[in-house]
């Protein structure tokens, strides 16, 4: 019998957009060998074979080669059709809602935070239930792990390492909520990358051809850190300048620095410290025109005007506040310390230096 299917030749390589390319499917047949190449026009749609597709099945590759510049070959498409040919559909789900890639593909890139759960889905179909051969009854799945640079966040040259692998039959399988299981020192300092392989094992003359493979990118817990400033610390004049260090800030957030009077309390709004503010992502940069960065940030503010949002003596609680993806973006506290305020010290000194040195005080 004849058989249609629908190839795409288009958005493979911007070299082939908008040119007349030579394209043609090569058509393999499972069982003998065979094999039958068609001319292919257009930018993709339906392809009605030419050769009956047995009971074993065929390959179907689209190639296209390029124009002018461009003489390479490209394998843009390929699909197994006949009795046996698994279908996997796959899913990633996050706080974070950023993707990269296709999500309703078999290869696109999700993000989470090291120390929040995610959820891993695939359903898998067209296997053959009641077959003793693993290559028809099973997929294959692999999840593999790799550490990042800890100074750039890459993953150039950083060595991949299995953390879990099973057979899946026919069937709809949820996995989470997980967390992370790269080999960071502590499940917060995360910082990498976990993959999910999903494989057609080796048949009918096709090697194992992996059919999906999403990844989630897994960043560390942010934090912050203040010089110059000590717990309990009692300020009698004007309060020195400080360093704040931020640290692993998540691509997706707004993080500042806070004051307010009193003791610390978490959930508290204080006042903004001009300048410390960081914004991050198009979420609190809805007007940018650049690209986003997409990868934690750690910088350094100084703050030089503290006094100023101190004007009174009293207790006082300094604090670093970020807002991301997470928990509803509701504020989360990075940092803070409680420090005193107390000028009056300074000028009861005095009045009592003068006091004493005066002649014929009783």
């Amino acid at each position: 019998m004849k058989l249609k299917i629908l190839l795409c030749l288009g958005c493979f390589s911007t070299a082939l957009l908008g040119q007349t390319s030579e394209a043609w499917v090569r058509q393999t047949d499972l069982t003998t060998g065979q094999i039958y190449d068609t001319p292919f026009t257009g930018s993709g749609g339906t392809y009605t074979a030419p050769m009956k597709v047995g009971t074993s099945g065929s390959l179907f590759e689209l190639f296209a080669r390029g124009t002018a510049w461009d003489s390479n070959i490209y394998l843009l498409d390929t699909k197994i059709i006949g009795t046996y040919n698994p279908q996997v559909t796959v899913s990633i789900t996050s706080e974070d809602d950023y993707v990269r890639g296709d999500p309703a593909g078999s290869r696109f890139v999700k993000r989470t935070r090291a120390d929040r759960p995610f959820t891993f889905n695939i359903q898998v179909q067209g296997l053959v239930a009641d077959s003793t051969d693993i290559s028809e009854h099973d997929v294959y799945l692999g999840v593999q792990g790799k550490n990042y640079d800890p100074a750039n966040y890459s993953s150039l040259n950083q060595t991949q390492y299995l953390i879990e692998e099973s057979n899946l039959e026919n069937g709809s399988y949820t996995f989470g909520p997980l967390y992370h299981q790269l080999t960071s020192p502590t499940l917060s300092s995360g910082n990498g990358e976990q993959t999910f392989t999903v494989v057609r094992y080796a048949s009918y003359q096709v090697p194992d051809t992996i059919i999906a493979q999403p990844k989630i990118e897994i960043w560390p817990v942010a934090s912050a850190s203040v010089s110059n400033i000590t717990p309990g610390q009692v300020f009698i004049d004007r309060i020195p300048s400080l360093v704040v260090t931020f640290t692993h800030l998540y691509p997706d957030s707004r993080t500042y620095v806070q004051i307010y009077k009193g003791n610390q309390a978490l959930g508290t709004v204080g006042k903004m410290v001009n300048g410390t503010e960081l914004r991050f992502g198009g979420y609190y940069n809805p007007d940018q025109t650049d690209s986003s960065t997409n990868v934690p940030q750690s910088l350094t503010v100084s703050v030089d005007d503290l006094s100023n949002y101190a004007s009174e003596d009293g207790i006082y609680t300094l604090e670093v506040v970020t807002h991301t993806p997470f928990f509803g973006r509701t504020a989360e506290r990075l940092y803070h310390v409680t420090f005193e305020v107390d000028r009056v010290i300074t000028s009861r000194g005095q009045i009592s230096t003068t006091e004493l040195s005066s002649p014929g005080t009783p």
